[in-house]
């Protein structure tokens, strides 16, 4: 998945947007020597502290979004034509947690640039504890935005491929038990 703070850059997406709790590393040069190196796990408020600059936000933003939010104050203020580079060494742990009628219940790593989705979660979970006590048509996903509104969808399992339904870090899968 990533790497310890300190170690070789992981492969990123051109558009992956930068999460709270990645570990970030920024390199400026100029005319090819190296000005300064300074690794950054983003806060939770999504900032990290850079030299002369001080507390920049950088949640949201792709790593060349980074580079150009940093490039104007730095080449107006402190260095001339900067060569500015932004890699992640560690992205944050993503999650989503499956309760109820599966195999394993509790916390599901989520896949770094990747979707997750309903099936591939419970399956992850182990599946369907029992396919007769488990209630397929009416899981329930529960998401919390950033407002921290809860919504709850409700989802007949039976009827859905393996890309419907994809889930985000933190939600809730509550696979209930059937009523008979």
């Amino acid at each position: 998945m990533g790497s310890a703070a300190g170690g070789p850059e992981v492969m990123t997406s051109a558009s992956y947007k930068i999460a709270k709790l990645d570990v970030i590393r920024v390199t400026l040069y100029v005319a090819d020597e190296v000005q300064f190196q300074t690794e950054a796990r983003v806060s939770q408020n999504g900032t990290i502290s850079l030299p002369y600059l001080g507390s920049i936000e950088v949640v949201g933003l792709r790593l060349d979004e980074v580079r150009e939010r940093l490039y104007e104050p730095y080449n107006r203020d402190y260095y001339v034509e900067p060569h500015i580079d932004v890699s992640i060494l560690a992205y944050s742990e993503r999650f989503v947690t499956v309760i109820g009628k599966v195999n394993s219940q509790g916390p599901v790593p989520f896949p770094t640039e990747e979707e997750m989705y309903l099936l591939e979660a419970i399956a992850r979970a182990g599946g369907w504890s029992n396919d007769r006590l488990a209630d397929m048509r009416n899981v329930t996903i529960t998401r919390t935005n950033e407002d921290g509104e809860r919504k709850s969808i409700q989802v007949d399992a039976r009827n859905i491929t393996a890309r419907d339904h994809p889930l985000q870090d933190g939600d809730l899968v509550n696979v209930p038990e059937r009523m008979w």
